[in-house]
């Protein structure tokens, strides 16, 4: 006997709502397309709740993800409020990060906890992001753009322009994008430039973080 068939995209249901779980390889119109029928078919079951995409196995594009949260949007006016990247990082979509329970309580030690600054666009040559906390872009960073934040930088798109994560010294810190090709990169007071000519597309993210004293980029 067979096996059943993995959905496109799974649904998990629990006490705090839902988890959308896109399959490793499926591609985006198979995922739109399951749910589009799932939705259809439990119109009222969705109506207007909030959903966590996780992408702990199976990474989405900018692009990808604005099609999946219109999708939810014209169906059952549900919507992305959260993004799963690792076991240790979740990015809300409505204002604040949510990290293991060990990284919780030292964020909630530090003074002058803050939530993340959103960037719901493109970062373009000129653009300049100072945030406070964790800096999310919803797009690239292109060229002669720079992104700076005290927290972590994540981009859900390529990242050409400057980013420094920990920029108040937090070594920990670390930059995470589809793919690190920029021409400079620093974490808290260390900078490192990558190597020049082209690199294999990620699996996943690449990771900039502080490894044994230097900034190393590794795949996930």
């Amino acid at each position: 006997m067979s096996s059943a068939k993995v959905p496109p995209i799974q649904i998990k249901a629990d006490r705090n709502g839902f988890t959308l779980v896109p399959d490793p390889a499926a591609p985006l119109n198979a995922i739109l397309a399951f749910m589009d029928r799932r939705l259809e078919q439990s119109h009222d079951f969705f109506q207007e709740t909030g959903m966590v995409l996780d992408l702990r196995t199976r990474p989405m594009r900018t692009d990808e993800i604005s099609a999946l949260h219109e999708k939810l949007h014209e169906k059952s006016n549900a919507r992305i409020i959260e993004v799963r990247l690792s076991d240790d990082l979740s990015l809300s979509l409505v204002g604040e990060s949510r990290r293991t329970p060990a990284a919780s309580k030292q964020a909630c030690l530090e003074p002058g906890n803050h939530a993340p600054v959103i960037v719901r666009n493109t970062c373009r040559s000129g653009v300049r992001v100072v945030s406070p906390a964790d800096c999310v872009v919803l797009g690239d960073v292109n060229p002669g753009a720079e992104i700076i934040a005290e927290g972590d930088v994540v981009v859900f798109g390529q990242l050409r322009g400057l980013a420094h994560a920990g920029a108040s010294g937090e070594r920990s810190s670390r930059i995470w994008a589809l793919s690190i090709v920029p021409n400079q990169i620093r974490i808290a007071d260390l900078v490192a430039v990558p190597p020049k000519g082209i690199k294999p597309a990620p699996n996943r993210f690449e990771v900039a973080e502080i490894q044994n004293g230097v900034i190393q980029v590794i795949s996930l």
